[in-house]
């Protein structure tokens, strides 16, 4: 009879004790400091890599800075491949591509109709080449890659740059450009 009331006490126990963790009390976490980031803010915030493709005239001069004196001549990428790099990025883990659209040279990678200064005054696909087009295409194939574009605000081809009303008409220009690729 004691080893029966001994386990029984035990079951007791045991069943009093499940009760009172239960009825613990739990704490309310705290509301968040404001202001809370956009869901845009916040996916940059969790990107873990992101490419950064600085591209232009000057790969093909072999120098670091540009001078805007480049011949759009010299700019031939025969072998590029947009998809090749989506792919390659893709594969790093990389989940934003950023294209350096137009360095502080001025030379476009697109055929901006708001200069001469462009891939459309080069021999690459007989002027008619776009790399912005061409990387956003392909980006667009491949689930998880997005793409961002660097436009300079220093353009050392255009002489309105330092005029501050005519050159940011022309940046505006530029950049509407890039926003309706």
């Amino acid at each position: 009879m004691a080893k029966l009331w001994c386990l029984l006490s035990i079951i007791t126990l045991l069943q009093v004790s499940k009760f009172v963790i239960s009825r613990r009390e739990v704490t309310t976490p705290p509301l968040p400091i404001l202001p809370l980031p956009s869901s845009s803010q916040l996916k940059w915030q969790e990107r873990e890599l992101i490419m950064f493709l600085h591209f232009g005239v000057n790969t093909f001069t072999d120098s670091e800075w540009g001078t805007g004196h480049e011949n759009p001549a010299i700019f031939n990428p025969v072998g590029l491949n947009a998809s090749q790099w989506v792919d390659v990025a893709a594969e790093a883990g990389f989940s934003l591509m950023i294209l350096t659209a137009k360095h502080h040279d001025g030379f476009c990678l697109w055929p901006s109709k708001y200069t001469d200064h462009s891939v459309a005054s080069s021999p690459w696909k007989n002027g008619r080449g776009d790399v912005v087009q061409e990387l956003v295409i392909a980006a667009r194939a491949h689930e998880g890659i997005d793409v961002g574009l660097y436009l300079s605000p220093w353009d050392r081809h255009d002489k309105r740059y330092g005029h501050d009303l005519q050159y940011n008409e022309y940046y505006l220009a530029q950049l509407q450009e890039l926003l309706n690729k």
